[in-house]
């Protein structure tokens, strides 16, 4: 019953110029029209009431170069759920390479960390982030792993690491010029 006042509300307000789909779930995906768009859909669907969009689960990406999802670079997903209706809504918005994404930390404090991965991971920038810089690869790694164009087998050895050894056995102590008491 309420995913029926839930479609509906998606069919009748939010799809009227824009895409609406059902993934293998039954669940919907409305494709924004570009990232200010997403920005407001997302704002739009966290005030209303039918639908009390509350949690960002996961903001995603992914590289569009066999253009099967349009004529732009990356895709954009956004995971929308509200934990009182218990339903989930997914953003997908289409983006480019020298275009910018809006920040979601304005509307949901657990965006920082999850768009900071799709900057690390893909390259696609927000707009007013507080601190876009990278989360999960080393600083001085270049390019964008999850890129198609990444070469798969591409390694960046860093000769000023540290040593680092996990296992059984142990790496040997490193002498020091005066010996402990």
């Amino acid at each position: 019953m309420i995913f029926e006042y839930v479609n509906k509300k998606l069919t009748e307000f939010y799809a009227l110029d824009r895409k609406l789909e059902m993934d293998k779930s039954s669940e919907p995906i409305l494709w924004a029209k570009n990232p200010q768009d997403a920005y407001e859909l997302v704002a739009q669907m966290k005030k209303d009431d039918v639908l009390c969009i509350d949690y960002l689960s996961d903001i995603t990406a992914y590289d569009n170069v066999d253009k099967k999802d349009g004529s732009t670079r990356f895709i954009l997903v956004y995971q929308l759920y509200s934990l009182s209706k218990h339903c989930r809504v997914r953003i997908k918005c289409p983006i480019d390479l020298d275009q910018n994404a809006l920040t979601l930390c304005t509307l949901f404090k657990g965006a920082n960390w999850l768009e900071r991965e799709v900057y690390d991971l893909f390259g696609i920038k927000f707009s007013g982030h507080p601190n876009l810089r990278r989360i999960m690869m080393d600083e001085r790694f270049t390019g964008h792993p999850l890129r198609k164009e990444y070469p798969i087998k591409q390694r960046e050895p860093f000769t000023d690491n540290i040593r680092l050894h996990l296992g059984a056995n142990p790496l040997p102590k490193i002498k020091q010029d005066q010996p402990h008491d």
